[in-house]
């Protein structure tokens, strides 16, 4: 990535005015058409020890209207294993439609910084890149724009500027070591600039030697990168064969025979919820974190499975996250964004009622995402998936089941039950015309996203008292695979 420096004449005073006013004019006149876009911009801006990042974003703040610009900027992690999974703090900072996003310490400099440190091991940096090709994608896909400049600086300017600050405020001992190092470092960031750059998220690589042509420059290659993005907006077309219709379906495998004795019930539901509140315990003390998924028929009795899966435990440990339409500002986002805000800490519990996958259910059969953007989400709900498990989060995904009779006769007795009224709606029968498309979706969505780090668990729920304890049962069993003394 890193080409031999020439040397480069620093930039007059009047030049650098007459470049910077034109610049202005062009960012300015971009974000306005920016911000009629339902898009967000995520500009990267990284680089080198006394490379000047954070003057390059003060210039920048200059040119452009902040009130539309947030920028996030970054400490180090405390250690790599924090209480969430790695890119969780910048799914938080995401922005939305029309946004721009300025980060500095980001996911790839970070990356290298802990390597460099001694934080992460190499196969950790090569499983880091892997996952920051995946999220920048993810983004791109979706419809994001993604600037990513490094600033460049040689090993004399490096030297000159360390000496300059040696006697001021802002001197860092670390930075005599980052020098001593200054070859080692750029073989490592070369690497992985190389291993992260791609036709939708390509890296700039901005000599920075001179303030004053390192922000033109920078702003130069913004502005270029920005037309280019407003010129090309349009929908994106599939770019794999939606899944094909075929006579087998999973569902069809479930054996809705099943039931539960009504008089061991009571006392069998009982044990069940002592022994979960006996492994939870354990969980708190070994700081493990869980997260379940509840999908199922409408009707199928989601609702009452997870109240009786948190019946006995405690409040504090557990959140439980309805899921519905997307707000706004949710909508402004990609889709996982709001997931991500609810990734449990250590010792946590978040179950999920409804979750990510409407983007592959509702969204596909009603044609609220179109055919490139459900097709792709598996992979990328399966990368999700594997960056909370790597991260040490036990996942268990449920899908409960039920025929059509039995969902139209819990329909009718919700209409005769009034704290039961509220739950159905004109849209549950609407969805029930379209009962072989679900059935081809559900399909599809669990043979595309059953993972050896999340898999799915097909519960018939025809006998509601056999669901809620095959939920409970199946929890318990992946805890106690999972927990050791």
């Amino acid at each position: 990535m890193f080409k031999p420096i020439n040397t480069v004449q620093p930039l007059s005073k009047s030049d650098y005015k007459d470049q910077s006013d034109e610049l202005r004019l062009t960012l300015l006149t971009q974000q306005v058409a920016l911000s009629k876009e339902k898009k967000p911009v995520i500009l990267v801006l990284a680089g080198d020890d006394r490379s000047g990042r954070h003057e390059t974003i003060n210039t920048l703040m200059g040119w452009l209207d902040p009130r539309f610009i947030r920028v996030n900027a970054y400490g180090p992690y405390v250690s790599p294993d924090e209480t969430k999974p790695f890119f969780w703090r910048f799914w938080q900072d995401l922005p939305g439609a029309g946004r721009i996003g300025i980060y500095l310490r980001e996911w790839t400099s970070t990356s290298i910084v802990q390597y460099l440190n001694g934080e992460i091991s190499e196969d950790n940096l090569t499983k880091r890149t892997e996952h920051i090709r995946q999220f920048e994608k993810t983004l791109c896909d979706d419809g994001a724009l993604i600037i990513k400049i490094w600033l460049h600086l040689s090993k004399e300017s490096h030297q000159q500027r360390l000496l300059d600050a040696r006697n001021t405020a802002f001197f860092d001992p670390k930075d005599e070591l980052a020098l001593q190092n200054y070859e080692q470092a750029l073989t490592v960031i070369d690497s992985v600039l190389e291993a992260t750059n791609s036709p939708s998220s390509s890296w700039h690589i901005i000599q920075a030697d001179d303030p004053a042509q390192r922000d033109i420059v920078a702003g130069k290659a913004i502005a270029r990168q920005i037309e280019h993005w407003l010129d090309s907006q349009a929908p994106t077309t599939a770019t794999t064969p939606p899944p094909s219709l075929n006579d087998y379906n999973i569902l069809d495998a479930i054996d809705l025979s099943k039931s539960i004795d009504k008089k061991i019930y009571k006392d069998h539901l009982a044990e069940l919820q002592e022994q979960l509140r006996g492994l939870m315990k354990q969980v708190y003390k070994k700081g493990l974190s869980i997260i379940c998924v509840f999908e199922g028929t409408d009707a199928a009795g989601k609702g009452g499975a997870i109240r009786r899966l948190v019946a006995t435990l405690d409040a504090g440990q557990y959140r439980i996250i309805p899921v519905a339409k997307p707000n706004d500002e949710e909508y402004a986002h990609h889709y996982l964004w709001r997931f991500w805000r609810n990734i449990p800490d250590n010792g946590m519990m978040t179950i999920f009622d409804r979750s990510w996958y409407g983007r592959v259910l509702v969204e596909r059969v009603e044609e609220f995402a179109r055919d490139d953007e459900w097709q792709r989400a598996y992979a990328e709900i399966n990368d999700f998936e594997k960056q909370l498990a790597d991260h040490g989060v036990l996942i268990k995904k449920f899908w409960l089941h039920i025929d059509q009779d039995e969902q139209l006769k819990r329909f009718k007795a919700r209409e005769q039950t009034p704290h039961k009224m509220h739950k159905i709606t004109d849209e549950d029968y609407r969805n029930r015309k379209k009962w072989p498309q679900y059935h081809q979706a559900i399909h599809d969505m669990v043979t595309q996203t059953d993972t050896d780090h999340a898999r799915w668990t097909l519960i018939s729920a025809q006998d509601k008292k056999y669901a809620r304890t095959a939920v409970l049962q199946s929890l318990i069993d992946l805890l106690e695979a999972n927990i050791t003394d």
